[in-house]
């Protein structure tokens, strides 16, 4: 294991691979569940908080053989680990997980989607709207972006407000009431406080947009960052990982 790469209170995902009974006819899917690093027991024995479905606790049989991937402040690690028991800490189920694989740094670039219900500003933009948020993007001088400010004022771009359900460092969800075309450009401005001063606004172009079942003239929008610094994104996942924390503090 890599020298304090993990810490108690890394958020986890975990992901059934193989169960450790082998008369069980239960299927094996793909979900991912939440759980938390509670403590280090030594190099490859952890406890981990028992992910909680639908209000119930995760069942995890002995001997079961999870993919397991923890959210660390230097990047994302995985392993494969096994569960080798249970217990109760406080009101805490926790199982002790012994990891089967070295554990590894994940390189390519993934991240961790925050669910959340997050008022969002928004416009789909023409050519020359996009250009003009991108030049104000890359623009060095305070004179230089009020005079595109002013341009972009000219444009009388027409904002709508939408719910965004989600959010990571590479895109976004939200919920609107006008359906979008793949590729749209887009201009966003999610109602974060701790974001807004150092992002005032995000782009994005539109990789799905679908009606809601059940509900008339409201589409999910999925949403896929572009022109935006690492910067930005590195604020993004500070802010992600922050209320993460917040969440398994107060649970």
């Amino acid at each position: 294991m890599p020298k304090f790469a993990l810490e108690v209170g890394n958020k986890i995902t975990l992901r059934l691979i193989k169960r450790g009974n082998v008369f069980s006819t239960k299927p094996v899917d793909d979900t991912s569940y939440n759980s938390s690093l509670l403590h280090i027991n030594s190099e490859n024995e952890l406890l981990i908080s028992v992910p909680l479905v639908g209000g119930s606790l995760l069942s995890m049989g002995q001997n079961d053989i999870y993919f397991i991937r923890f959210f660390t402040r230097n990047g994302l690690y995985q392993s494969k680990c096994y569960v080798s028991g249970k217990g109760l800490e406080g009101h805490i189920a926790y199982v002790k997980v012994k990891l089967i694989a070295n554990l590894e740094r994940h390189q390519r670039r993934e991240y961790y989607r925050l669910e959340c219900r997050i008022n969002l500003t928004w416009a789909k933009l023409n050519e020359v709207q996009a250009k003009l948020y991108e030049d104000l993007k890359n623009a060095v001088t305070d004179a230089r972006k009020r005079l595109i400010k002013e341009q972009i004022k000219m444009e009388d771009i027409a904002f709508s407000k939408a719910l965004m359900m989600d959010i990571s460092g590479g895109g976004m969800k939200f919920y609107a009431t006008e359906a979008l075309e793949k590729d749209d450009v887009l201009v966003l401005q999610p109602n974060i406080p701790e974001l807004s001063n150092a992002i005032p606004y995000l782009m994005g172009k539109v990789v799905l947009s679908r009606p809601l079942e059940n509900k008339i003239s409201s589409y999910e929008n999925k949403i896929k960052f572009i022109n935006i610094s690492n910067e930005e994104r590195e604020k993004i996942i500070t802010y992600i990982f922050a209320v993460e924390r917040e969440k398994m503090r107060t649970d």
